[in-house]
């Protein structure tokens, strides 16, 4: 039997072991993968739904707390946000469960959920409706209603949850029993394979130890050293071994030695410059031979690429970058490549210097050779010319920057001074410079001229050449244009002011017209100005007093100026009006008088009676002022300290609100916290139950992990309680401080009312007492005018004796009065003269 059966029988008896124990471990690992893939793809994704529907059940039911005891208005569109959202993360949780879930248990699970969420959904609706009516003690009285009703939805879920982690559970428990049993099985079988399949190998090693003619390390020790080059090892056979393969390796040693004396003596050849030298294939046979003629062949193949490449390159050194060359076949077309190369970045050079003069010449001189695209010398050379380039370009860029200054005014600018012949720029800058500046300087002297008033000066036009003397006699051509246009002006308004209204003036073009609308203006304004005054002048002649001007007819000063004249009018026509109405008054009052000193002296006799028994009144009025203005004084001091006293209660109120607004305030973060706490135990319920899950996979070693994280999740749950009695009574905490808080606030305000008006009747009281002073100090001046009053009633009597002779004279007197100024006519219904006047617009 050949080595090739003995080794084909080896590797069958191999192979069925191996299949063995493959069959075996697939059918077991198949029943492990359905466990496995039960778990990760049913139990896990289940449980996660049902955590995170959870955990969006307790964030809807945190943000509707939230919205139902929230006091800042602007958070309650956020809060009604979170809430939609939290709902629906958890139909879309219970809708993913739903996909990944078909057996009977959790669809009836599955509707328990959903059966026990439903009930809550209205009530926190009516919840959110009375909140956005502002009516908070309703809605948090219905908010307390949902206590049992999310209680009992959250049970339910919890209860869909442990379900699921019993299912995972128990594929956990049968996976581990299905483990143990494939390690056993494939233990027995592997090691009935390895007696079978090593015996076979222990007959097959003896038989091929005498076909190698030795030991088989050796042989593959000198296989080894052959084929790493090494053909100095000496081989030893048995006498008349001609056939093993320890002399057939011999042969060959023998042989690869001649071929590489002959490649070496080849080499030595190619070295000295004989690239035409070959290996003698004659002395070889077979494929040694081949071998030979390859080697002479691949050397006479190569002196030829090198003969065309060559030639290739000494076109590109004589300006020929088109010269074309063969294309070599295999790996060898890298001398393609590295040819093409160098040609490429020839041409590309070349193209970028005529893209960088054709973008130059168009105007774009920030084009610039892109040096990233080069290497090595040919990057030096790009960034050469660049910089070359940008030196003539900043050049230019500093003539442009001083041309711009020049523009500006800026007359000291300086420019670098240029070397060599470039030193003519800053001869011809500077020679441009001057002239700019001398003009300046010119039409500055001018102007200073014209300010001292020699408006006869004018620019030396004289002493510039060229687009300069054409500036400087423009510049004198519109200076005299203006004095002259001034002194005609002038000249009108000069005979204005001389009293020559109609003084003519000549109708100038284009926008200087505006100086004839100006004269115009002014000479209707002193027109109508005077027509006012001819007026007022005529009617004063007449007699017509009354007559006016009509002041809004005119504009600014002028108004004034006839507003002025009627003002002065009025000044003169104000006595005689007085006089004559005083006149006509006086001569009824005089016949009047006569009448009334009969009565007026029979009157003073009962006047005198009156004044004794008023006097006595006055008395005793004074007696009980006086004790009216003691007792308002105490009064007035009672009620400032009654002020003192509310004010001081006002501020302690004050400080209780503040003191029940942080009280709301800290009971509200606390509230947060709590929040907080519970989403923190949800958390640590969730890792806890991936915590349990991991520890049924580890089988045995897990086992006092899965009773650590049973522990974690046991606390957490009552961490979660204990946080939802906790809120729970924060909550109850926030309402009743909110109460307090304002019935503390009603109480301050109702405190301010009282500081308001105690303030309120203690100045009445002071106001009081004041003027009860005042009263009991006019009672006494009252009660001395009644005294001297009934002296003077008795000098009264002697007067109106004397006051009907005189009234008598003043009627005689009155009469010659209004024969005097019956002269004015004093008509008040008279007209006011309406003035002509000419307003000229300014277009």
């Amino acid at each position: 039997m050949t080595v090739g059966k003995r080794m084909g029988w080896l590797v069958a008896m191999a192979l069925t072991g191996m299949l063995s124990i493959a069959v075996l471990g697939h059918m077991q690992m198949s029943k492990v993968h359905d466990s496995a893939y039960f778990i990760s793809a049913n139990s896990l994704p289940s449980i996660n739904s049902l955590s995170n529907a959870r955990h969006s059940f307790s964030q809807m039911r945190i943000q509707l707390a939230r919205l139902v005891f929230n006091k800042n208005p602007n958070k309650t569109e956020e809060i009604n946000q979170n809430i939609a959202k939290a709902k629906s993360d958890l139909d879309t949780s219970l809708t993913q469960f739903e996909g990944v879930n078909t057996d009977d248990k959790n669809k009836s699970l599955l509707k328990a959920d959903r059966e026990t969420l439903l009930p809550y959904y209205p009530v926190m609706d009516e919840v959110i409706d009375q909140i956005r009516q502002n009516k908070f003690e309703k809605a948090a009285e219905i908010y307390l209603t949902l206590a049992p009703i999310a209680s009992k939805a959250n049970d339910t879920i919890s209860q869909h949850i442990d379900y699921e982690i019993s299912l995972a559970t128990s594929r956990t428990e049968k996976t581990k029993s299905v483990y143990s049993q494939a390690t056993t099985f494939s233990f027995l079988l592997t090691l009935f394979t390895l007696v079978i399949v090593g015996g076979m190998a222990l007959f097959i090693l003896r038989a091929l130890t005498r076909q190698l003619g030795g030991d088989p390390a050796a042989a593959s020790d000198i296989a080894k050293k052959i084929a790493q080059g090494d053909l100095t090892t000496s081989i030893f056979i048995q006498a008349g071994d001609t056939s093993s393969l320890m002399a057939s390796m011999k042969i060959m040693q023998e042989t690869l030695n001649t071929v590489i004396t002959e490649q070496s003596e080849m080499t030595i050849q190619n070295k000295a410059g004989n690239i035409d030298a070959c290996i003698d294939s004659n002395k070889f046979e077979g494929s040694y031979r081949a071998m030979a003629e390859n080697t002479n062949f691949m050397a006479s193949n190569l002196a030829e690429i090198m003969r065309k490449v060559t030639q290739c390159i000494a076109d590109f050194s004589k300006g020929d970058f088109d010269t074309p060359l063969e294309q070599f076949a295999g790996k060898r077309k890298f001398i393609n490549e590295g040819i093409e190369l160098l040609r490429s970045n020839i041409k590309s050079f070349i193209a970028d210097m005529e893209h960088m003069s054709k973008e130059h010449d168009a105007g774009e001189i920030n084009v610039l050779i892109d040096t990233n695209q080069y290497k090595g010398a040919y990057a030096e050379m790009a960034l050469g010319v660049n910089n070359m380039v940008s030196g003539h370009v900043s050049e230019k860029d500093q003539m442009i920057q001083l041309m711009k200054a020049l523009g500006d005014g800026e007359f000291d600018v300086k420019i670098k001074e240029y070397p060599g012949k470039k030193a003519e720029i800053n001869k011809n800058l500077d020679r441009l410079k001057g002239k700019l500046k001398g003009i300046v300087d010119s039409v500055k002297w001018v102007t200073d001229e014209h300010a001292k008033g020699n408006i006869d000066m004018n620019l030396h036009a004289h002493l510039f050449k060229g687009g300069f003397n054409d500036l400087a006699l423009a510049v004198n051509t519109l200076v005299a244009g203006q004095i002259e246009l001034t002194e005609k002006a002038m000249s009108c308004v000069k005979a204005f002011g001389e009293g020559d209204f109609n003084a003519s003036i000549e109708q100038f073009p284009g926008k200087k017209a505006f100086i004839n609308e100006t004269i115009e203006q002014v000479r209707a304004n002193l027109k109508a100005l005077n027509a006012d005054a001819q007026i007022l002048a005529s009617a004063a002649r007449q007699g017509k007093v009354s007559v006016r001007a009509d002041s809004s007819a005119h504009l600014g000063d002028y108004r004034k100026i006839v507003d002025g004249m009627n003002e002065t009018l009025d000044m003169i026509v104000g006595p005689i009006t007085t006089v004559k109405s005083s006149a006509e008054t006086i001569n009824t009052a005089a016949k009047e008088i006569a009448q009334g000193n009969a009565d007026l002296s029979r009157r003073t006799e009962e006047q005198a009676a009156s004044l004794e028994k008023t006097a006595a009144s006055m008395e005793e009025l004074s007696s009980t002022v006086k004790q009216n203005a003691d007792n308002a004084k105490q009064a007035n001091q009672l009620a400032t300290a009654a002020s003192g006293i509310a004010l001081k209660g006002g501020q302690a109120v004050a400080e209780v609100v503040a003191t029940m607004s942080n009280i709301n305030s800290s009971a509200k973060k606390i509230e947060d916290i709590i929040s907080v706490i519970d989403g923190i135990a949800f958390q640590t319920n969730i890792l806890a139950l991936n915590a349990a899950v991991e520890a049924a996979r580890a089988g045995e070693q897990g086992r006092g992990f899965a009773v650590v994280a049973g522990e974690v999740r046991n606390l957490a749950q009552r961490s979660a309680g204990a946080a939802k009695e906790i809120k729970e009574l924060i909550n109850d905490s926030v309402r009743k401080t909110t109460e307090g808080t304002q019935q503390v606030e009603s109480a301050g305000r109702t405190m301010q009312e009282i500081v308001t008006s105690v303030k309120r009747v203690s100045d009445i009281i002071g106001e009081i007492a004041a003027a009860s002073q005042d009263q009991s100090l006019g009672i006494a001046q009252v009660n001395d005018a009644v005294m001297k009053m009934d002296d003077m009633t008795q000098q009264n009597t002697a007067l109106v004796e004397q006051a009907a002779a005189a009234a008598e004279s003043m009627m005689e007197q009155a009469n010659e009065l209004m024969s005097a100024v019956s002269v004015f006519s004093l008509d008040d219904h008279e007209p006011a003269y309406n003035s002509s006047y000419l307003k000229v617009s300014y277009g």
